[in-house]
């Protein structure tokens, strides 16, 4: 058993201020205290409360009680005949099997993969029949699992990967979701899972492996938050802010996050972050608390810190704990009460944690002496890894089965039954869950029996609002950015508007600035959709326990809507309104700013309720754009209502920009009289100045008028009515709001989306042939793991085959410093560290959390991108190559794989790419495939790698094993290592350190790795060791030794206490580094053995430049392979993943498929005549903006691949060129193909030309803008730290691109500045040109009878008396030039006459295309640039 050193009477670190004494373990002082803790929470004792009872309140305390006791009313028994409260729940659980979807075959999904289901379902009616059948065979996940966990006891759940303990624990901690059947009978208390899930869910909490909070809050204020969402009724406490105060200190204080209590969680560590959610758990009250791996990726020391914080809130509060932890040292273990034991879903034992051992003694299994007993309890089952008892070989357990009916038939499991049914009539007995609810109900403030929350609504919402005020001032550079896109926007419209008129010619142009407003304000709140999901697994954390309403949460998000629309709309307002001469009032700017105000609001909850009602950020980004996109056509500026389909009508109405259109155009032009002047005044020039002979071609004007009422032309043209202007159109918006909310609110109380149960195997559906290995290129395993050992270590190579050639090479550092910029000076994290590894040998860098293990590997492997790095490397004797990356091998902490090619297919791409040029490929697939089975993938090799989060994929572990196998396909000269064992169990653990131990000796690598929490069997398979602490500072390196002997020998030589026999050395030596007063970095600068390392260190590089066989040509070349083969492997690779990528590729094409129809439909068949002329413009308009949705459809994808490139360009397997090329060139197939599809679509539907020129042309152009529109989604993406900046900076972009296209204010009234610069900067600028005048050249135009204006000639004239010389030099024509009244106007003749107005020519079509892929090549150019120099993730 290993024994914790602890230095009494030590000074305190600072953490505990009241502490007497500081206790140390693993090298670190523990933040946690079992005693500390339980005296911090017994001195909280004083008046914060009335008595603390039931309903039967004239039952009196006992003298000297009327002060409240914390710690007596958490635990539910101020005195002994007292009822028990909710925290002497416990939990029972009897037989639980558990069962999932059948196992099958579960195939990876393509694009092709609709079609072969319909042809393989059609002989069974195309399944039809097999819906209303009701599905019966389910794969068994559990099998009879049973236990009891009294209140103030610890279960710890031990099994190996995929053995059933997840399942076990999402069960027992009532997250049923996901699974298909669940037999046995679950008792919290004697409270039914569907009682407390309904009515009591706060009682029961879950906390899965990762840990979600608000990033911007900080650790005090998350706390502080949890509290006071579970704060009793006055009823129970009497001063709320005491108490809040009084348990906020002795959370922070109980769980060492004192010193990081004001800093925000985004900055606080992985330990800080496990102990945070540990202390929200303990803050929100449940009685029952369920951990999942929750000690991933945490060093030693934190992770006692996180199990001791574990025991003292079991102890405290006398909850029921059950945990599953990683990698359990014997510290950790001894913390627990009761282990259970599980392999392959079945129970092999279940009791006291002190018997564990003597169980499987029992049954003829012996534990080693340094082994930990979690250890040892997890590879019972383990036939090449156990241990015998003398005598016993035959008669021991060999498979899970075997084990389990051994528990069955033992004594443990009679007194655990008997147990199980004392526990029920116990309950049952003294009515215990009668008074859980009773006590839980009596705590309530007012809410209804059967809520689950304790506090009413209201002061949930009063929470929520100040906690989302913190959340928003902490993310207020975002927000920045939002207001910067508002204003930026505002500038550009206000200079582009400036100064219009009160004229005919401007009446447009108001009506273009007002639906350009809108429209901005629409689409940039967008970003709301992928903000709304990256949050929602915080919420849905807190609405499982019962922290708040949910829908409090939406309205409370709505309230804040409104603030922040309000702001930034009032910024907009003042920069745009009286810049462009609007309606110079204080009552029409009001109802300006309110009406754009209340519809950012709107869009904003819209949008929200999309993020809360779908699945997926695809899915939510495509329904967003086409809805969007129906809004925008729809708005009322491009067709009056009157002008609508009685189809597209009833749709206007229920459009929120409609309405907000409406308003805005009867507010403004409603209260202006417009003069007519200019092409409007019909016919116009010196001759004609008499108005009663001349026409407005304005709606609404009369005859001899030369002014228009403002609302007579909103009548008549677009069927706006000034009076109402409140009572409807500001109403609907106002109305529509609150329908949003109310939708949002719904959708977050009754849609979840989890992450899948367990994970699903996914392969190909035919299996990849290879080469048959035509010898044993790999030593079986049983050789190198035998029955009670591992492969031997560098000086035993007799049991293992060796290959002739050395892949590894020696490397050495010397004297090698590292510092970083900081305030006050440099700090320093490496100081003067030297050492050396070599060939076929396993060297581990070990030391406290600070110490340096990663930011040395940083260095090692030349991956540090800020700071000073000094010192010698040297590789081989020589100075580092420039192929050093691309030569060595680096797997960091996170396993980041695509996730849609196979672990075959992955391996695969690592060799081709990273082995030289010279090998060929069917050597290097050979390799690959004896690495597969170096590694134990075989049965994976052509299964999908997945995606965590999707609950498919390959294991936690076997995504370790493939991070590690990517690295040695290329053959490295050394492989460096990042916690490889830090997301895996024992097992997992020691599998992958005994891989690594055989591919050191078999493939002669070179291996340096760092490690966190060693066994003694995984630490005894470590050849070397180099030791830090805090700072950097050496404390040693060299050989470990046999039993670490020499290791062992330094220190206590040095003045070390004697390492017990039983101890682990690895934890003994971290615990004598920190909790000794030796100076060991000093003792390490003067020990032999530093002069020695030195020594070995110019022995070594003069040995191996004797020796160099550097390829010199190769090491000189960054990449392996050229920039050609780069581009022609990447992309091959991403048209698999594409192929595959079915959700992304649909969601597209439903986007261009809908978008189609919907344009198609509001568009249909553009009738002839001035209208169609105009129709036609803004169709064209309108597809063009149909790519600003396919521009934000890119940015999610593109962003995890890019995740993936910044891990395989880190060992230069390919550049960034390579890479953004791909990205281009294999989305252009499916983009073409859905582009075509909204093409057909919509072309034809709207009735444009069918002359095959004009549509080939179309469609050309067409294609080039929805190519310009994808790479400037990656170019946005490119240049983004999120997918929400990326998605705020789109439609900046988009938007302006509207502003200049010509469509929306003619070229002649920009002022000058813009009409000779950014016009020309607007890619739609060119698409409308191009396509508008192609269509419209050489067409005749005729009016009809609703288009033409009427004047009358002067008596005694005709028609072409009086204007027909007018009408030679004007455009249009007089359709009656004979007659001597009613002349009839049609102001066009040709389509040339129209689109030339827009300062567009015909002769630019080919000139424009030109320039649109000039701006392609821009986009590409930007993405490229951004993807190689801007760096979010610098080391």
């Amino acid at each position: 058993m290993a024994e914790s050193l602890t230095i009494k009477d030590s000074p305190t670190d600072g953490t505990f201020p009241d502490a007497d004494e500081t206790e140390m373990s693993f090298g670190e002082p523990l933040r946690v205290s079992v005693t500390r803790g339980t005296s911090r929470f017994e001195s909280i004792q004083r008046t914060l409360s009335k008595h603390a009872s039931t309903h039967n309140d004239d039952e009196e305390r006992t003298a000297g009680s009327s002060a409240f006791d914390l710690a007596a009313w958490l635990t539910g028994r101020r005195q002994q005949d007292q009822p028990p409260f909710p925290n002497r729940v416990g939990l029972a659980f009897s037989d639980i099997s558990v069962f999932g979807d059948p196992i099958g075959d579960h195939h990876i999904a393509t694009l092709a993969s609709p079609i072969r289901q319909l042809i393989e379902s059609a002989p069974r009616g195309f399944g039809i029949p097999e819906l209303f059948q009701k599905q019966t065979s389910y794969r068994q996940l559990t099998h009879a699992l049973s236990g009891l966990v009294r209140d103030g006891e610890m279960l710890l759940v031990l099994g190996r990967p995929d053995s059933g303990c997840s399942t076990l624990l999402r069960v027992l901690g009532n997250r049923r979701g996901g699974f298909q059947r669940i037999d046995g009978t679950v008792s919290y208390g004697g409270l039914q899972p569907d009682e407390v899930n309904k009515a009591y869910r706060g009682l029961v909490a879950y906390n899965s492996e990762e840990d979600y909070h608000y990033a911007s809050l900080t650790v005090r204020q998350t706390l502080r938050f949890a509290i006071q969402c579970k704060i009793p009724s006055t009823r129970v406490l009497q001063n709320r802010d005491d108490y809040t105060s009084e348990f906020l200190d002795a959370l922070l204080e109980m769980y060492g996050l004192i010193n990081c209590a004001d800093t925000p969680v985004s900055a606080i560590s992985g330990g800080e972050s496990k102990r945070l959610s540990l202390a929200e758990q303990t803050a929100a009250g449940a009685a029952v608390d369920v951990w999942q791996a929750s000690t991933t990726g945490l060093d030693s020391s934190s992770a006692l810190d996180y199990a001791r914080s574990l025991r003292v809130t079991t102890d405290v509060l006398h909850k029921a704990t059950v945990a599953a932890l990683n990698q359990t040292s014997e510290d950790i273990y001894q913390l627990f009460d009761k282990v259970l034991v599980v392999d392959e879903g079945r129970q092999l034992y279940f009791g006291s944690t002190t018997d564990a051992v003597s169980y499987f003694e029992a049954l003829g299994i012996s534990k080693s002496p340094r082994q930990t007993t979690a250890d040892f309890l997890t590879r019972v089952t383990q036939l090449r890894e156990r241990r015998l008892v003398d005598g016993f070989a035959g008669k021991v357990p060999q498979t899970a089965e075997d084990f389990e009916r051994a528990w069955r038939a033992s004594s443990q499991h009679r007194d655990l039954e008997q147990q199980l049914a004392a526990f029920a009539s116990q309950v049952a007995e003294d009515k215990r869950s009668g008074e859980i609810r009773d006590f839980v109900n009596h705590s309530k403030m007012g809410q209804r029996a059967r809520s689950p929350y304790i506090s009413t609504f209201g002061f949930q919402a009063r929470l929520l609002l100040r906690r989302q005020l913190l959340i928003a001032w902490g993310a207020r550079a975002e927000h920045a950015l939002v207001f910067f896109t508002y204003c930026a926007f505002a500038a550009l419209t206000a200079l582009s508007f400036m100064n219009l008129e009160a004229d005919s010619e401007s009446v447009r142009i108001r009506g273009s600035l007002l639906f350009l407003i809108l429209s901005f304000v629409a689409l940039a709140e967008e970003s709301t959709v992928p903000k709304t999901l990256e949050n929602r697994r915080v919420n849905l954390k807190h609405k499982r326990g019962a922290y708040f309403h949910p829908a409090a949460l939406t309205l409370v998000e709505a309230l804040l809507d409104l603030v922040l629309g309000a702001i930034k709309c009032l910024l907009f307002a003042v920069i745009v309104y009286f810049a462009t001469e609007m309606v110079g009032t204080a009552g029409h700017f009001f109802t300006f700013y309110l009406q754009l105000a209340t519809l950012c609001a709107c869009m904003v909850a819209f949008f929200r309720s999309l993020g809360l009602a779908l699945p997926t950020v695809d899915i939510a980004l495509t329904v967003s754009g086409v809805t969007l996109l129906l809004w925008i056509t729809l708005s009322g500026y491009m067709q009056s209502t009157g002008g609508m389909r009685v189809y597209m009508r009833w749709i206007s109405f229920v459009n929120p920009l409609a309405w907000s259109m409406r308003g805005l155009l009867a507010d403004q032009l409603g209260a202006v009289d417009i003069v007519c002047s200019g092409t409007n005044l019909v016919p116009s020039g010196p001759r004609f100045d008499n108005i009663a002979y001349q026409v407005c071609t304005l709606a609404g004007a009369l005859p001899g008028q030369l002014t228009v009422r403002g609302a007579d032309y909103l009548s008549q043209s677009m069927q706006v009515y000034v009076e109402d202007k409140w009572r409807r159109y500001y109403v609907a918006v106002v109305g529509f709001w609150l329908l949003f909310v109310a939708l949002s609110a719904v959708a977050s109380e009754y849609i979840e989306y989890d992450i899948m149960v367990g994970s699903a195997i996914v392969s190909k559906r035919r299996k990849t042939a290879v080469e048959p290995l035509t010898e044993d290129l790999v030593s079986d395993r049983a050789s190198s793991v035998g029955e009670n050992k591992l492969a031997s270590k560098s000086g035993d190579k007799t049991s293992l085959s060796i290959t002739p050639d050395t892949n590894g090479s020696s490397f050495t550092w010397k004297y090698l410093n590292y510092t970083v910029p900081a305030k006050g000076g440099d700090r320093q994290l490496l100081d003067n560290i030297s050492g050396y590894i070599k060939p076929k040998t396993l060297t581990a860098l070990m030391g406290s959390s600070g110490a340096g293990k990663t930011t040395l590997l940083d260095a090692l492997s030349q991956r540090i991108s800020a700071g000073r790095l000094r010192g010698e490397m040297l590789l081989a004797g020589m100075p580092l190559p420039r192929s050093f990356r691309r030569s060595t091998g680096y797997s960091e902490q996170q396993d980041v794989h695509a996730s849609l090619i196979t672990v075959r297919e992955a391996l695969r791409f690592s060799a081709r790419l990273r082995q030289p040029a010279s090998v060929p490929d069917v050597d290097k697939f050979a390799y690959v495939e004896r690495v597969i089975r170096l590694l134990e993938l075989d049965d994976i090799a052509d299964c999908l790698v997945g995606d965590p989060d999707s609950g498919s994929g390959i294991s936690l572990a076997q995504r370790k094993l493939l991070s590690i196998g990517v690295e040695i396909v290329a053959k490295p000269k050394i492989l460096f290592l990042d916690e490889p064992t830090s997301p895996c169990g024992e097992a997992a653990s020691f599998r992958i350190i005994s891989i690594l131990r055989r591919l050191a000796v078999e493939e002669e690598l070179t291996i340096i790795l760092s490690l966190h929490q060693p066994s003694s069997l995984l630490f005894d398979q470590i050849d070397r060791l180099l030791l830090l602490v805090r700072g950097g500072h050496p404390v040693y390196f060299g050989d470990i030794g046999d039993d670490a002997h020499t290791l062992i020998n330094y220190f206590e030589r040095n003045g070390a206490p004697k390492c017990p026999p039983t101890a682990n050395p690895a934890e003994y030596i971290l615990d004598v580094v920190g909790a000794s007063d030796i100076d060991w970095p000093q003792a390490w600068r003067d020990s032999p053995e530093l002069h020695s390392t030195l020594v070995e260190i110019d022995r070594i590089n003069q040995t191996c430049r004797a020796e160099c066989t550097f390829d010199l040509a190769d090491s000189a070349r960054r990449f392996a392979r050229s920039h050609t083969y780069q581009f022609h492997l990447v992309a091959r690779r991403m048209l698999l993943m594409y192929w595959r990528n079915t959700d992304y590729l649909m969601t597209n094409l439903a986007l261009q498929l809908i978008g189609g129809l919907v344009l198609g439909l509001a568009f249909l068949q553009i009738k002839s005549g001035t209208g169609g002329l105009l129709q036609m413009t803004y169709a064209c308009f309108m597809a063009a903006c149909l790519c600003v949705f396919t521009a934000n459809q890119v940015i999610p994808e593109f962003i995890r691949q890019r995740r993936v490139f910044i891990r395989e360009s880190a060992t230069n397997q390919y550049g960034a060129a390579a890479f953004v090329c791909s990205c281009v060139a294999i989305e252009l197939p499916f983009l073409v193909s859905t582009s075509t599809i909204f093409f057909v679509v919509f072309y034809f539907m709207t009735g444009f030309s069918t002359t095959s020129a004009r549509v080939a042309f179309f469609w050309l152009q067409y294609i080039v803008l929805a190519i310009h529109s994808l790479t400037l989604g990656q170019a946005m993406s490119a240049i983004s730290k999120t997918e929400s900046v990326a998605a705020m900076l789109s439609p900046l972009a988009t938007t302006v691109f509207a502003l200049y296209s010509s469509a929306l204010i003619p070229v002649d009234m920009l002022p000058g500045v813009w009409r000779y610069t950014l016009r020309w900067l607007s890619p739609y600028f060119y698409w409308l040109e191009a396509v508008v005048s192609d269509q419209l050249h050489d067409i005749q135009v005729r009016c009809r009878p609703e288009e033409l204006f009427t004047f009358d000639p002067p008596a005694n004239m005709t028609c072409g008396e009086y204007a027909g010389e007018w009408v030679k030099s004007a455009i249009g024509y007089i359709d009656n030039l004979d007659s001597a009244s009613e002349c009839r106007y049609c102001p066009y003749r040709v389509g040339d006459e129209y689109y030339q107005s827009f300062s567009w020519e015909y002769t630019h079509r080919w000139r424009n295309l030109g320039i649109l892929l000039g701006f392609i090549a821009a986009n590409i150019v930007i993405t490229a640039l951004a993807i190689k120099f801007i760096k979010y993730s610098r080391r």
